[in-house]
């Protein structure tokens, strides 16, 4: 994966890519599979960006994580490390008249992952989630009883 391929990840889900988001990510991206923990990526930006505060790097990997574009690996006793998000999963939104899909940029699996790996010592990889329903038209269209699914 590479910068651009994030910020363009970034911009579809909303978000803009500062120039600081852009040095965590490139320190990141350096890393490569390696994890750098919070202070690491600070020491790192701080070259570019002396004025940074190491707040402004914990508030963007919160950002980063939540928004599935990092993923945060905590370890008892242990700093967090973070590294790119290698592994894509979806979760999707199906509409069960017209067949429209719609991708969801929230993970709800975060928490499910955490409780796997600290209570059972298992590590999700990878997963999928498909919630079916009804698009916003499809709904009005069957509330309406025009019953055209």
């Amino acid at each position: 994966m590479t910068s651009e391929q994030i910020l363009k990840q970034l911009k579809e889900m909303g978000y803009k890519m500062t120039p600081q988001r852009r040095m965590l990510i490139e320190a990141l991206l350096a890393a490569q599979a390696d994890g750098l923990t919070a202070d690491a990526i600070y020491q790192t930006v701080l070259a570019a960006y002396p004025d940074m505060g190491l707040d402004t790097v914990y508030r963007n990997l919160r950002l980063l994580t939540r928004l599935n574009v990092v993923a945060e690996v905590k370890r008892p006793g242990k700093l967090a490390q973070y590294s790119i998000n290698q592994h894509a999963h979806s979760h999707s939104l199906t509409c069960l008249c017209c067949g429209m899909q719609m991708g969801l940029n929230h993970c709800p699996v975060k928490e499910l992952e955490t409780i796997a790996r600290e209570e059972h010592g298992f590590v999700i990889t990878n997963h999928r989630i498909e919630l079916q329903g009804y698009c916003p038209e499809c709904w009005a269209a069957r509330q309406a009883k025009q019953g055209h699914c």
